[in-house]
């Protein structure tokens, strides 16, 4: 494993356990078994580290869904994998690059499947708003729920699970037709 990737995973794993503002580069670093200067080779601080995490991270469920419906699911199913993780980031300094995650993620893969095959008769920039006001809405209710300290990974993913579930069937139709009605004006 590289040494990057051994900082990555070390993190995690620690944040399953341990609150962020309890680790330290010192700690991370013995984790791993390398020196503090490793670390310091490679990101500035704890929340550097965190950033090439989110900037790196894969979700391979999200870019093979076909729809709204699917990219939300594989979201909502990264979440729950990795609640520990984000609740602890979103809770700390790092609030601002776990939504911006959360939020490019699903941003970024609605615009790519509508701009193969559009939802509605909607120009580019009208589905452009729809998919941003969708994916914040996702987001803050991510975040929402990040918040509750007692909530456990499965009882997020009942949760969020039943809300997304009523987010893509009855708001966004909502969001493309204001979308419309927009445009005509």
């Amino acid at each position: 494993m590289i040494t990057e990737a051994k900082f990555k995973h070390a993190l995690k794993e620690m944040m399953a356990e341990v609150p962020l503002e309890d680790i330290n580069v010192t700690t991370l670093c013995a984790k791993c078994g390398c020196h503090r200067q490793t670390f310091y080779y490679h990101y500035q601080d704890i929340y550097d580290l965190i950033a090439a995490i989110f900037l790196n991270e894969s979700l391979p469920s999200l870019d093979r869904a076909k729809g709204p419906k699917e990219s939300v699911k594989a979201l909502l199913a990264y979440v729950k994998e990795n609640f520990s993780f984000l609740r602890a980031t979103y809770n700390s300094a790092a609030r601002d690059l776990t939504d911006d995650f959360l939020f490019g993620k699903l941003n970024a893969k609605l615009l790519l499947l509508w701009t193969k095959n559009p939802p509605a008769d909607l120009k580019i920039e009208s589905l452009r708003a729809v998919a941003r006001r969708f994916s914040h809405l996702i987001s803050d209710e991510f975040g929402y729920c990040f918040k509750d300290p007692k909530l456990t990974p499965e009882k997020f993913g009942r949760r969020m699970g039943k809300l997304n579930e009523a987010i893509v069937t009855i708001l966004l139709p909502d969001l493309l037709e204001i979308a419309k009605k927009e445009e005509s004006k």
